[in-house]
């Protein structure tokens, strides 16, 4: 490796790379991208010449083995090597194309003892680099999605957060999942016998069933776990069953607190923990969501066993991924045992009461 690579934790993109037509890919070479996209500073003026990352920063937190690591690795890179990007103007007048990956400097695009080497076409440093209209997503999170279309969901969601819903007719949904019309090679769409486009999903319950369903399931508990609401047709005349003709996708939640409040950092019993998180790469989102029900000494807990794993025979790899997951797992569980305190203690206090009126009732019925 020629320089070690430095992660923020979140992805940056123009929205026009987020609403670009994609096609779909593996989970391993949307992993790549989000890495090598990771990379980019903001005061970056321009793209590397090349972006480098080990083996380990993908398959962290997946069942791939050695042996097949290879062959997966192999295969992404062979996917992005072939993938191009759709641009189009909202009025549909002009589109055109942009390759991905340049392949025609001397230093390649490939794979050499553990570690990939990627180079970005120059073309797209403009939607890359100083985007001026971005959407921002946490990388943690994304990478431990299993599916594409929940990966896509993550971005298209990531979007609109400000607004809290996301709603697109169907035609241009399927377009952003690549369920549209099939083309050849010549970019050419097929059709069927009859001389019908020939769709994946082609009706709106498969569609439903195998992009949205998925998506639903691995975003619980994200910050882009979402409702799904289909909008149907009105003013219909004739007789039969509605159509669906949008889809809205409604965030459940709505503008979380995602900066630490100014109060934390400068109060002397927060602050140093808070900077020692950020040191591991614990997202702020996660901080002011689970470090107050964690408190000080669940937190200690974590950051030792942390330094502990950092002075091993195998160190923590990617700070970002594997610490942010530990932090969850951990807040998760000490809000659910507050919450069974709670319910403990008000069972507890429920008998108390209930004995200080039985005492009471007998100590009436006794002068009586």
């Amino acid at each position: 490796m020629q320089y070690i690579p430095e992660y923020l934790g979140e992805v940056k993109q123009h929205w026009h790379v987020t609403f670009a037509r994609q096609k779909k890919i593996s989970v391993y070479s949307k992993r790549i991208l989000a890495r090598v996209i990771d990379q980019i500073r903001e005061d970056d003026y321009q793209l590397r010449n090349f972006y480098q990352l080990h083996i380990a920063a993908i398959l962290e937190g997946t069942d791939v083995d050695a042996t097949t690591a290879y062959a997966k690795i192999k295969g992404a890179l062979h996917e992005l090597a072939d993938v191009k990007w759709e641009f189009e103007s909202i009025d549909h007048k002009e589109w055109y194309f942009r390759h991905l990956l340049d392949t025609t400097k001397e230093q390649r695009v490939g794979y050499k003892n553990g570690i990939i080497t990627i180079l970005l076409n120059p073309q797209l440093a403009p939607y890359l680099v100083k985007a001026a209209h971005d959407s921002r997503f946490p990388l943690y999170g994304y990478l431990n999605l299993k599916s594409w279309y929940s990966m896509r969901f993550f971005e298209m969601l990531a979007a609109w957060q400000d607004k809290g819903y996301w709603e697109v007719s169907v035609d241009d949904y399927r377009q952003y999942m690549d369920c549209w019309h099939e083309v050849d090679k010549r970019g050419q769409v097929v059709k069927d016998k009859l001389g019908k486009p020939v769709m994946r999903y082609p009706t709106t319950p498969l569609l439903i069933e195998n992009t949205i369903e998925g998506a639903l399931k691995e975003l619980t508990d994200t910050d882009f776990e979402f409702a799904f609401i289909p909008v149907y047709e009105t003013g219909r005349l004739t007789k039969g069953r509605k159509k669906i003709i949008r889809f809205r996708f409604e965030l459940k939640k709505k503008n979380p607190l995602t900066a630490v409040p100014d109060a934390w950092l400068q109060d002397y019993a927060t602050s140093d923990i808070i900077q020692q998180l950020r040191d591991w790469q614990i997202m702020d989102g996660n901080i002011t969501r689970y470090a107050p029900v964690l408190r000080r000494e669940g937190t200690l807990v974590l950051l030792q066993a942390w330094e502990r794993k950092r002075r091993s025979r195998h160190p923590i790899t990617d700070k970002t991924n594997y610490c942010n997951a530990a932090f969850i797992r951990a807040g998760k569980q000490a809000l659910e045992d507050a919450k069974q305190r709670n319910s403990a203690e008000k069972v507890e206090a429920e008998m108390l009461i209930m004995q200080a009126f039985m005492r009471n009732k007998l100590k009436a019925d006794s002068l009586s």
